[in-house]
């Protein structure tokens, strides 16, 4: 059965989430992953899209159901979970789900630590980060 079509704000949703699991887990399971089917994917209407990442479409649903390459991103952003990656701050996720979920607020972006050796972090204008899906 062919994936209900998305709207825009969906898409959206999964773009964001796609782009905040590339950024805040560069040296976890989303490092290397690649992003660049998305659209396409989304558009062919795909239930697995962009390395693994589940969607669903029906209105009233989450948009983004899994996760098969980061389950643990996943369930701290969809299923509020807190301990699913013990080195982010409670604080730090709450601004993700917001981020993701509802497309509110700023970018939080990932502090130094967990970035591994030789990565630094993204440097924004004016010290606030913005998504281009917000």
């Amino acid at each position: 059965m062919p994936l209900a079509q998305l709207t825009q704000d969906q898409k959206d949703t999964v773009w964001r989430y796609a782009h905040c699991a590339a950024l805040w887990r560069r040296m976890g399971p989303s490092r290397n992953r690649s992003f660049a089917s998305l659209e396409s994917d989304m558009t062919a209407g795909y239930e697995i899209v962009a390395d693994g990442i589940a969607i669903d479409g029906r209105p009233g649903y989450p948009v983004v159901i899994g996760d098969a390459k980061d389950p643990e991103f996943f369930a701290a952003i969809f299923r509020n979970d807190n301990g699913a990656i013990p080195e982010m701050r409670a604080v730090d996720l709450e601004q993700l789900r917001r981020h993701i979920i509802e497309g509110e607020g700023e970018l939080p972006m990932p502090p130094k630590r967990l970035l591994g050796p030789g990565l630094d972090p993204p440097i924004a204008a004016e010290g606030k980060a913005r998504s281009r899906y917000s």
